[in-house]
């Protein structure tokens, strides 16, 4: 009899592996997975496209992998439309026929519909728009819930929660390790961090440093006496700004990722650029230039010389996803244009997609024209 049951521990173990998450805790994983359930708006899911894996994700947590996005912006005397998507919706459709697990204001989640779906296993991504990680008592809590279901849980911390972008390593790496894919996920690593290195390279010995400044723009603010919110400098995008691209934060103060700027403050900045990032919707250059909402602002220095750029489209991206150093890379230009005038960002973007997602060269254009970087061509 004890025979028969050391048999059958050695055959469970043979059935499965064991990979070590972000808490350093152990987990039990079995071979062979066919579903998993993620917690994440696209990071995992990128790895995951980019390791040939994608096809075994059975259950989401994000409905921007559900959502078609549309925006008309109203100029002085025309309007113009931008459609976009996540990037793992553009590349998965099928993604939009999984159960969401999720609220549709995405903070909830619905343990019975997760459970239904019968995963083998849950990817959790802390710091991502559904699981925030900000209150660690109710992280906490998701957390044991979770364990609760006997589901074995991967565990990562996403740039928003460590405070550091060089984690995405431990993260890519560890999602390889599930599939026995690490030197692959690493690779892919190197890759984007390439990207961050041939940056910092070329802007390390400026002299003067621009004054940049996040405006994520929403009328709605106006109603609460502001004209659009920034990123302090406790926060990853600063953190890019003044750590990769070697620019200055026009926003001197700490505050975290949605401080509220009114327009006399925003004026007493008078950055050399500005930059809109995904807030409250997409944001063109053409909205702040035309737009009869922000025509208070139309003094600003970095207005008067054209000097706003769009950032990528990134619906619910609450951290970084593999697609970030294309946004490191506009800013750099933006800041430097002298440093970059070699490199065509729409260009380069064409060849970034097809190595970070084995697309082709139609896939690699819908990706651009997804993330509303088309404009990128002619800069």
């Amino acid at each position: 009899m004890r025979y028969l049951v050391l048999c059958l521990v050695l055959a469970l173990h043979l059935w499965a592996i064991s990979v070590v998450d972000m808490r350093g805790k152990s987990v039990e994983i079995p071979q062979n997975l066919t579903k998993i359930a993620t917690i994440s708006d696209g990071f995992v899911e990128g790895v995951l496209t980019h390791l040939g894996e994608i096809d075994k994700v059975s259950a989401i947590a994000s409905w921007s992998f559900k959502r078609d996005y549309k925006y008309i912006i109203k100029g002085k005397d025309k309007e113009r439309q931008y459609a976009g998507l996540n990037t793992m919706k553009a590349l998965h459709p099928w993604l939009n026929d999984l159960p969401c697990f999720n609220s549709p204001q995405g903070n909830i989640i619905n343990y019975e519909t997760l459970i239904t779906s019968k995963p083998e296993l849950i990817i959790l991504r802390v710091g991502d728009c559904t699981v925030g990680g900000a209150d660690k008592a109710a992280l906490e809590k998701t957390l044991s819930i979770l364990e609760a279901t006997k589901i074995p849980l991967v565990v990562l911390y996403s740039p928003t929660y460590t405070k550091d972008l060089a984690t995405m390593k431990d993260e890519m790496r560890i999602i390889g390790d599930i599939f026995g894919k690490s030197q692959k996920a690493l690779a892919l690593y190197d890759y984007i961090t390439s990207i961050e290195k041939m940056v910092q390279d070329r802007v390390k010995n400026v002299a003067n440093k621009p004054n940049i400044l996040y405006l994520g723009l929403s009328l709605a603010l106006k109603k609460n006496g502001a004209s659009a919110i920034t990123y302090g400098l406790d926060t990853p995008e600063s953190w890019v700004l003044e750590n990769i691209v070697n620019a200055k934060n026009a926003f001197r103060q700490s505050g975290g990722s949605r401080v509220m700027l009114s327009a006399e403050q925003i004026y007493s900045l008078n950055p050399d650029v500005i930059l809109l990032p995904t807030y409250n919707g997409y944001h063109p250059a053409f909205e702040i230039y035309e737009s009869e909402g922000y025509s208070n602002l139309n003094q600003l220095k970095a207005i008067k010389e054209q000097r706003v750029y769009s950032l990528p489209w990134t619906p619910m991206n609450c951290s970084r996803r593999l697609e970030y150093p294309l946004e490191i890379l506009i800013i750099a230009k933006a800041a430097y244009p002298q440093l970059f005038k070699d490199i065509n960002i729409g260009e380069f973007a064409l060849e970034f997609y097809k190595k970070l997602y084995n697309v082709d060269d139609d896939g690699a254009k819908m990706l651009r024209k997804t993330q509303l970087i088309d404009w990128t061509q002619k800069f």
